[in-house]
């Protein structure tokens, strides 16, 4: 026993002399490595944790999706986190698309460089754009993990990119200005090809 006992204290003493001593450039340099460990430690936990659905998303012509993720200490708050990740990433990508949209509307006119109609469609393109937002958000997927003793939660939202186009397409149609430009038949003829190709594929 008393044996034991000298060989834990030589040990102690054996490691205690190997460590660097506190407040020395090796002690810091020692330290900073450590807890880099720890941060890649956290980083790989976290990436084995997302589900295969989030990293390979199946983006359709019907649909737009996009995949978001939140972290808290509250399952609620981890939720709701990553859905509201999820919505911006697809209000980014429904912007982009609408604007799309209604620039080609504007080159098939041959008005783009109109300024009152600059200016109305820049306004139908903001409403519809808010009212897109609206509607039509579906949740596909979720999954939770336990990252570090926090909830992560994993969301994926499609959006019915369709809905967004039509919506645009009424709101020119309702314009004065845009509805009756010299070629505006045939650009919202156009537009509304282009909604039924993506709804029937």
């Amino acid at each position: 026993m008393r044996l034991s006992i000298i060989n834990f204290l030589i040990l102690t003493l054996f490691i205690s002399s190997c460590a660097p001593k506190p407040g020395t450039p090796e002690s810091n340099l020692y330290l900073q490595k450590e807890k880099s460990k720890a941060q890649s430690e956290k980083v790989d936990k976290t990436i084995s944790e997302i589900p295969d659905w989030c990293i390979d998303m199946k983006q359709t012509n019907l649909s737009l999706v996009a995949c978001g993720s939140g972290v808290s200490s509250n399952l609620n708050m981890a939720m709701n986190r990553a859905i509201l990740d999820a919505k911006r990433q697809l209000a980014d990508t429904i912007n982009s698309e609408i604007s799309s949209n209604m620039d080609d509307y504007l080159k098939s006119t041959g008005t783009s460089e109109n300024e009152q109609v600059k200016q109305a469609s820049e306004l139908v393109t903001k409403n519809t754009i808010i009212q897109a937002k609206l509607i039509g958000y579906k949740q596909i997927k979720k999954q939770v993990a336990n990252v570090s003793g926090k909830f992560q939660y994993f969301v994926l939202l499609e959006y019915p990119i369709g809905e967004a186009n039509q919506a645009l397409l009424d709101k020119i149609k309702g314009n004065e200005i845009l509805s009756t430009q010299k070629g505006a038949d045939k650009a919202m003829a156009d537009l509304e090809k282009e909604i039924e190709k993506r709804n029937n594929n």
